[in-house]
C-alpha cells in the first residue's frame, strides 16, 4: 500500500461499511516476484508451496520460443478469502442448474478430455500501482465450453455461478464461459496444480482479474439471473475487467544514475484487446517515448518492455510509465490519493512513477 498517511475519514467509513478494508487485507496474502532485468524470476519468498512431489519443471523449455518470463509456482502471487482448504481425495466436480444433463466428474474424467495448454498472466484486482500481485505461468486443462456442451445448456441460462471448497463464490456471463480461452486447469508449469493455487481444479477466464477465477472448484450452476459473489458483495467490481497496467522494474526508485545513457525496463499487461502501446516520460510528461516490446504468445500474457536513451540533466527527475490497451484505454496520472492505492473497486488505472538522481 501507499506510504501516504492522509486518508479521508469519510472514505474509511464508506469502505469499512462495504467490508472493503478487511477484504483488501485478507485478499493479498503474498506478492509475486518482480521481473528482473534479465527476464528471470528473482529469489523465492520464504513461504513454500507443496507441489505434490512433482519434478521441478524447466521453465525455459515451457516458454518455448517466447522470451517473456514464467513465474514459478513458489513465486506466483497468492490471493484468497481465507486459508487453503483441504479438498477431499474423492473430489468431484458438479455441473447443475439450467442444464439438460447434470454432470458429476472426477479429475480423471476431466483429464481424459482433449487438453489445451496456454501461457496466461493473472493479476489481482487489488494489485497497487507498480505492484507485484501479478504473475505468469503455463497452464494445462480443458476448454470449459466442452463441459457445457456435455451438460447441454438450457435457453434461459444466462449466467454461470461457481462455488469453491473454501466457501468462495462468483458468477460470470455465459458468453465468457463459452470463450475459446476460458479454461478449467489442473496443471501449472508442467506439474500438478499446487494446493495453494487451486488444486485439483481452478478457473481461468480471459481478460478478467483473479477474483473472477475461482480456485478449488466444486460446483458449477447455470442460472438465469446474476448472483453476486464473495468480493462483489463487499463492493468490488462485478465485471472485474483487467485495466492497462505497467511497472518499472529497473532501475529502482531513488537510484543514482551516471553515464551518458540510461535504461528503463519492466512489464506491462492489459486484457484480450492486447497491449497497444507502452511509453515512458519524465518530469512534466509533455513528451512520451515509445519503448521496445517483447510480447508473449498471446494478448493474455504480460509484455516485457525496455527503453534506452540519453541521460537526463544533472538533478532529480520523476520517471513515468504508461500502458495503453487495444481499446485505447490509457493509464493516467494519479489525481489524488485514495485508499488501497486507487484499486477499489475496479482495479487501478494509475501509472507508476519513480524518482532518479542523475549525477551529470
Amino acid at each position: 500500500m501507499s506510504n501516504h498517511s492522509k486518508i479521508s475519514r469519510r472514505e474509511i467509513l464508506r469502505l469499512a461499511a462495504l467490508g472493503a478494508f478487511s477484504a483488501f487485507i485478507t485478499a493479498c496474502e503474498r506478492a509475486g516476484v518482480p521481473v528482473t532485468g534479465n527476464n528471470t524470476p528473482a529469489a523465492a519468498p520464504t513461504q513454500d508451496v507443496i507441489t505434490q512431489n512433482a519434478p521441478t519443471p524447466d521453465l525455459q523449455s515451457l516458454a518455448g520460443s517466447n522470451s517473456v518470463p514464467i513465474t514459478s509456482a513458489e513465486n506466483f502471487y497468492i490471493t484468497s478469502s481465507g486459508p487453503t482448504p483441504k479438498v477431499p481425495a474423492n473430489w468431484k466436480l458438479t455441473i447443475t442448474g439450467l442444464v439438460d444433463n447434470p454432470l458429476t466428474l472426477t479429475l480423471d474424467d476431466i483429464k481424459a478430455m482433449s487438453s489445451v495448454t496456454e501461457m496466461r498472466t493473472l493479476s489481482c484486482i487489488s494489485n497497487p500501482v507498480g505492484g507485484n500481485l501479478i504473475s505468469n505461468a503455463v497452464w494445462k486443462g480443458v476448454q470449459f465450453k466442452e463441459l457445457l456442451t456435455q451438460a447441454g445448456v438450457k435457453n434461459n441460462a444466462h449466467f454461470i455461478k461457481f462455488e469453491s471448497f473454501d466457501g468462495y463464490s462468483t458468477s460470470i456471463p455465459l458468453e465468457l464461459g463459452i470463450d475459446d480461452h476460458s479454461l478449467l486447469v489442473y496443471d501449472m508449469n508442467g506439474a500438478p496444480l499446487p494446493s495453494d493455487h487451486g488444486a485439483p481444479l481452478r478457473c481461468l477466464w480471459p481478460g478478467h482479474y483473479g477474483m473472477k477465477q475461482p480456485k478449488w472448484l466444486q460446483t458449477v450452476t447455470l442460472v438465469e439471473q446474476y448472483s453476486a459473489g464473495y468480493w462483489e458483495r463487499q463492493g468490488w467490481s462485478s465485471e472485474a475487467k483487467v485495466l492497462p497496467f505497467s511497472r518499472i522494474d529497473s532501475p529502482q526508485d531513488l537510484a543514482a544514475m551516471s553515464g551518458d545513457t540510461f535504461t528503463l525496463s519492466g512489464i506491462a499487461f492489459s486484457n484480450e484487446s492486447s497491449l497497444s502501446e507502452m511509453e515512458i516520460s519524465w518530469d512534466d510528461t509533455n513528451q512520451w517515448q515509445t519503448t521496445e516490446l517483447t510480447r508473449g504468445p498471446s494478448p493474455l500474457v504480460w509484455t516485457v518492455w525496455t527503453w534506452t536513451g540519453k541521460s537526463l540533466p544533472a538533478g532529480r527527475h520523476v520517471i513515468y510509465a504508461r500502458a495503453t490497451d487495444g481499446n485505447g484505454q490509457m493509464q493516467v496520472r494519479a489525481a489524488t490519493f485514495s485508499l488501497f492505492g486507487s484499486t477499489f473497486p475496479n482495479g487501478t488505472l494509475d501509472m507508476q512513477s519513480i524518482v532518479l538522481d542523475f549525477k551529470g
